[in-house]
This record gives structure tokens, C-alpha cells and sequence, in this order.
């Protein structure tokens, strides 16, 4: 695999890749350089060969998915044997200069990328990302970004994750479980309010709307107050960014397992009002079996 095709699946980030060095033109051992084989060290700036990056984005112009690619030709800087640094500009695949549509829209968007392997220079180096950022127009947004509003604080919380922001990155957790459980419990009528109106405390809210609704993942059941509390302790600054980093993976399942619940939940409910309208369309609902017995 290239090292493009794991820049352009978030699935595919770490593992092994082809040598992405061209020894033709380069080389670590002094004894090789020649006038076209230049020696390369730490702090170099080398063209690289990995192939096209290839990412999605949503465009608010186009209103629809686009595919966004590096240029054939790319060039990084060797930080040290084990880390190298991409800088790169992403074009829109389906930019076109001659088209309307595309007059007054931005089509590049900026990526960075540091990546960290075993040994750059092996013919097999074995590399993760450490980081990525993008710069992205006004009209661009990631795609996890155009779902929903819990997507795209999931997606935030990812973000400042990565740039190890972990008190920040756990206050977006906690503002998804607090939303979606209010909204479902909204939704399903469960009493989450005082007699003014205001919400009950989250304890209290959190296990009536698990009551009615199942949405605490089982391996959860028995801690998942506990774990939004310790959440609250980290948002609140009761906890160093080290301890919050470290703990962002665990809350993080927690979140993610409870939107999945309540997804799954939503996809039911809409199959069996599908499954509802289509017996009633050919009279094969309640109604029409008693109606059959009746005659």
C-alpha cells in the first residue's frame, strides 16, 4: 500500500507502505552522493512519490459530497528518521473554470500532515499519523459535519482531540449526551422536567430516559451516571490534560455506543411504521384479518 492510500482512508492510517523515497535520486550514506544523487538528512525538504491523496468533503455550494486530490507531485520535510511533515494543497475533482456553478467557489482546500513511522528510510517503514488539519473555505465542511449536530460535535471533539486539547475535547462528549438525552426523552415523553419547567438533574434525567428507552449500552448500564460525571470533573478543570487525553478513548466509546443505540432504535421504529403502511396498502393489517373473519 502507498502512503496516499493511507492519507485517504482515516480506517487505513497506520500499517506498513511502499518506500516512498526515490533512492534514484537520494540517498543517506555520504559515500553515494553524487551531482544527481543528493544525500538527504534531517531538516531536508525531498519530493516524495506516494501517489494522489484522495479526501471527501461536503461543499454548502454544491450542496453534495466531493472528492478533493493532491497533486501527482508532492514534497515533504524529513523532521527525523522516524517523522516526516506533508504540506499539500487538496483541488476539487469536479472543478471546472469554465463552469458557472464553480465561478465564485473556492476549490482547494489546505492539508498538513505529520506522520511517524519505524524507519522512514526502510524499503517497508511502518507508519501511523500523528497529526492531520485542514484549512477548509468558507463553503466546505467535513462530510461527518452535514449528518447531524451530534456528528459534528463528535467530529470537533476528534478534532481537538488530535491537537491534544482533552479538557475541550471532553466537553463536546458531554454536550452530546446531555443533548441526545434530552431529546429523547423529549421525544418519548418521559418526565425530565420540574413543576417550574427546568430540567431535573442529569442523574435523575439520564436514568428515567434509560429506563424508558434502553439507550446506555449493557457493558455501561451499572456506571454510565458515573462516567458523564467524570466528564463534568474534566470539563470543569478537576483534571490535568494528561488524564483527560488518556480518558478521552473509554468516554468516547460511551457517546459513540449511545448514539448507535438510539440510531438503531430510530431505524426500527421507521421499518415497522413501513412495514405498518405497506400491510394496511394490500389489507393485510389487523383490521383486515378481523374483517376477513368476520365475513
Amino acid at each position: 500500500m502507498r502512503l496516499s492510500s493511507r492519507l485517504s482512508d482515516k480506517s487505513e492510517n497506520n500499517g506498513v507502505i511502499e518506500s516512498f523515497i526515490d533512492w534514484d535520486k537520494y540517498t543517506i550514506s555520504p559515500e553515494e552522493e553524487t551531482e544527481d544523487v543528493c544525500l538527504i538528512s534531517s531538516g531536508d525538504f525531498i519530493e516524495i512519490q506516494i501517489g494522489k491523496i484522495i479526501l471527501p468533503f461536503y461543499s454548502t455550494t454544491c450542496k453534495d459530497s466531493v472528492s478533493f486530490v493532491s497533486p501527482k507531485k508532492l514534497h515533504c520535510l524529513i523532521i527525523n528518521e522516524t517523522m516526516i511533515s506533508i504540506d499539500c494543497q487538496l483541488q476539487c475533482m469536479d472543478y471546472d473554470k469554465d463552469n458557472p456553478a464553480c465561478k465564485d467557489c473556492n476549490h482547494c482546500v489546505q492539508a498538513w500532515f505529520l506522520i511517524g513511522a519505524d524507519d522512514i528510510f526502510a524499503a517497508t517503514p511502518t507508519v501511523h499519523v500523528v497529526k492531520q488539519n485542514f484549512k477548509l473555505p468558507e463553503h466546505i465542511k467535513f462530510p461527518m459535519e452535514t449528518e447531524n449536530k451530534f456528528s459534528e460535535w463528535l467530529n470537533k471533539a476528534d478534532i481537538a482531540h488530535k491537537e491534544r486539547l482533552g479538557a475541550g475535547a471532553v466537553i463536546y462528549l458531554r454536550a452530546i449526551l446531555e443533548k441526545i438525552t434530552i431529546k429523547v426523552g423529549n421525544d418519548a415523553g418521559v418526565d425530565i422536567y420540574k413543576s417550574n419547567g427546568k430540567t431535573k438533574s442529569f442523574e435523575q434525567v439520564i436514568k428515567a430516559v434509560d429506563k424508558e428507552c434502553a439507550i446506555i449500552p449493557v457493558i455501561y448500564s451499572d456506571n454510565g451516571y458515573e462516567l458523564f460525571r467524570r466528564m463534568s470533573e474534566i470539563a470543569h478543570g478537576n483534571s490535568d490534560e494528561d488524564t483527560a487525553i488518556k480518558e478521552y478513548e473509554p468516554l468516547r466509546r460511551l457517546v459513540v455506543g449511545i448514539l448507535e443505540n438510539i440510531q438503531k432504535k430510530e431505524t426500527e421504529i421507521k421499518n415497522n411504521a413501513e412495514i405498518k403502511k405497506a400491510l394496511d396498502a394490500i389489507g393485510f393489517s389487523d383490521g383486515g384479518e378481523q374483517s376477513e373473519q368476520t365475513e
